[in-house]
Parts: structure tokens; C-alpha cells; sequence
């Protein structure tokens, strides 16, 4: 069962197409994620590659280390999409840049040994204290 959203930058100059059917969406709270958004974490969603394409593909683009790469709207900064080098089978899109991101749910927490003491964690939402399943 298909479940098409339609997201993008704030500017409008970067737009993308994801089917959130079988979506995995999580809060990220590691420092790169707080650094990189300037937020306490991230939410992110993760489906099979085959599940996304870019409609306006952006043109920014940033490696903070050798395992990943951050795309960007170069034109408003907006950060859309996180590419793993070891995980091109996925997409893994900033939930808030979806037209609507109230459709998601959040499924699991991760980093969660760096959640800023102020947070709560969220009931009945596993936690892991590094990455997903860890």
C-alpha cells in the first residue's frame, strides 16, 4: 500500500516525491545532528531507496566525515537528506521538510546518551543510547 507525500526546502527550488509506506521515523539526538541543525535533534524518516525521488533535485551538498553526506537547498539552506555510504539501499529524509509532516509517527529515538537533559523521552518509543538498534 503506497502512501505518497510530497516534500522540500523552504525556498521551494528543491522538491522531492516519498512513498512513507513500511517508514521508519526517528528522533536523533546525537551532537552531529544538534550541531548540523542547530536544534535539540532531528527527525528523520528512512525508506528503501526505490520508495524516493527528487522532483527538483538540490545541488548543495556537505561530508562532515567519510560515512555520510548531507544534501542541502543551496539556494535557502534548508538540509533535506542524509546519505549514508554504507546505506544506499535507503532514504533517509528530514521529516520536516515533508508538506506534512503530522503524517508521521515517530518510531524509535537513538543517541539518546546525548538527549539534552531538559527532554523527555517519549513514551512507549524504543531508546537507544547510540544508533538505531544499538
Amino acid at each position: 500500500m503506497s502512501n505518497i507525500q510530497q516534500g522540500g526546502c523552504r525556498c521551494g527550488s528543491a522538491q522531492y516525491e516519498i512513498n512513507l509506506a513500511g517508514a521508519n521515523t526517528l528522533n536523533c539526538h546525537c551532537i552531529d545532528c544538534q550541531k548540523h541543525l542547530g536544534a535539540p535533534f532531528s527527525v528523520f524518516t528512512v525508506v528503501s531507496s526505490s520508495q524516493f525521488k527528487w522532483l527538483k533535485k538540490p545541488t548543495g551538498f556537505i561530508a562532515f566525515s567519510d560515512t555520510a553526506n548531507r544534501i542541502f537547498c543551496d539556494k535557502c539552506g534548508t538540509y533535506l537528506k542524509w546519505e549514508g555510504i554504507n546505506y544506499s539501499n535507503e532514504a533517509e529524509i528530514n521529516a520536516m521538510t515533508l508538506d506534512d509532516p503530522s503524517a508521521i509517527k515517530i518510531d524509535e529515538e537513538i543517541f539518546v546518551r546525548t538527549r539534552l537533559s531538559w527532554l523527555k523521552p517519549l513514551e512507549d518509543v524504543p531508546q537507544y543510547q547510540a544508533g538505531r538498534n544499538v
